[in-house]
């Protein structure tokens, strides 16, 4: 990112050169270090508690593992369907990690259990999760249970490695945007983030596609600004 121009290299060697570039490689989702977990990952292993999730382990129970707003909107979301709702987190609880509504919606309810300084050991089933153990980081002491999902909202890894210092990254390594003409636009003119990899952005899909669509504007004009070598954020 240096010279006036960007240049990409991509994984068969092709070289590519481009005076603007939008990042829109978004983040993976943290994952568990389990004996089959990827086998069940999309049968019973899930990073979304949709109306998809709900309908497929209705009436069964159903584990959330994390202690953020994902995982307490997941627990809260799939009470409604699950035959019990259980919530693993590594600590003593969520009030560092997640809003005070949550937290009173899940404490309120019969149908989810919260469970402390647990962390998932081991997954079962065959085609299909069928059951899960966790254990109790304090005794060690693992509680097995049926279960129909276990739902990860552990958080995600944004894929921003490659542009190896081009662009300020927030703490987590998600890009960050605002610097120039654009809310998209980051540190480096003429570098633009959208969706999952930006940094503040609304993790959704309709949202990803939104940015897209309206960065193309920024880049027209940084392009248009740079033939003109006009100044500012105008739209000369």
């Amino acid at each position: 990112c240096s010279g006036g121009h960007f240049r990409l290299q991509l994984e068969d060697g092709t070289v590519a050169e481009a005076r603007a570039v939008v990042a829109a490689t978004g983040a993976r989702y943290r994952k568990l270090d389990l004996p089959d977990y990827a086998r069940f990952e999309g049968a019973g292993v899930y990073y979304a508690a949709t109306a998809m999730e709900a309908q497929l382990c209705a009436d069964r129970a159903v584990v959330v593992v994390g202690g953020g707003n994902s995982a307490g909107q997941a627990a809260v979301y799939m009470s409604r369907f699950a035959a019990h709702v259980h919530i693993l987190v590594r600590s003593e609880g969520l009030a560092a990690t997640m809003s005070s509504y949550l937290i009173d919606r899940i404490m309120a309810s019969d149908a989810i259990t919260l469970h402390p300084f647990s962390e998932v050991c081991a997954l079962s089933g065959d085609t299909h999760l069928e059951g899960l153990a966790w254990r109790d980081r304090r005794s060690g002491e693992e509680t097995r249970i049926e279960a129909g999902a276990l739902f990860v909202m552990i958080g995600a890894q944004p894929c921003s490695d490659w542009l190896q210092g081009c662009a300020n990254l927030d703490e987590a390594g998600f890009i960050l945007t605002g610097d120039g003409c654009s809310p998209f636009e980051t540190s480096r003119p003429g570098l633009f983030a959208v969706g999952d990899v930006r940094s503040g952005s609304v993790k959704r899909v309709a949202s990803g596609v939104g940015e897209g669509s309206v960065v193309i504007q920024a880049v027209h004009r940084f392009i248009e600004r740079q033939k003109t070598d006009a100044m500012g954020c105008g739209n000369n």
